[in-house]
């Protein structure tokens, strides 16, 4: 179906703020610091830069987190979680190797996938549908986090036709394991 698409709920304002303001940071926390230069000296001003920064990404986090956990909780009552997969089988070092972030419906037995290569919110491109979806168990996480995975992300096996790695949050999971079954239902 042309032009289809997984509809997640649009982010907050915060939550829009956060990412694009960073740079912002950098730039007041550097140029403030630079007009007081004399009085502090070089180490004073480079506590100074860092302490600014970091409390001002703290307080836009801080601001963004009610949004984001409402919009995650909107989109688990409708079936859909942000995620990235991975197929584990492929060979290593192809792009089918590597985490491809984006968001899943769940239904009963079944995941479709939309990649979110932009990383705005909106997923674009073709939906990937994997049917007669089987819930394995978790995975120990790699011993570097890909840039992909969030944090505090967890890495579940699906069995598929494919055999397919996803990793989501907690509500992803527990969405999972509610439309998929739990891995302790086949034994």
């Amino acid at each position: 179906m042309a032009g289809e698409a997984l509809r997640p709920a649009p982010r907050g304002r915060w939550e829009k703020i956060l990412p694009r303001s960073l740079g912002l940071l950098v730039f007041l926390a550097t140029s403030t610091s630079s007009l007081l230069h004399e009085n502090f000296g070089f180490w004073g001003l480079t506590t100074m830069s860092f302490g600014a920064f970091g409390l001002g990404a703290f307080l836009l986090a801080r601001l963004a987190a009610p949004q984001r956990k409402e919009r995650l909780a909107h989109d688990a009552e409708r079936g859909i979680i942000e995620c990235a997969i991975r197929y584990p089988d492929s060979h290593p070092g192809s792009i089918r190797h590597r985490w491809l972030p984006g968001f899943a419906q769940v239904t009963r037995g079944t995941v479709r996938f939309q990649p979110d290569l932009v990383g705005d919110g909106d997923p674009a491109g073709t939906i990937r549908p994997f049917f007669e979806v089987i819930l394995k168990g978790p995975v120990e996480p790699p011993a570097k986090r890909p840039a992909e995975v969030k944090r505090g992300w967890h890495i579940v096996v699906l069995e598929t036709d494919e055999g397919l790695h996803l990793a989501a949050g907690e509500t992803g999971l527990q969405l999972l394991e509610d439309r998929l079954g739990s891995p302790m239902d086949e034994k």
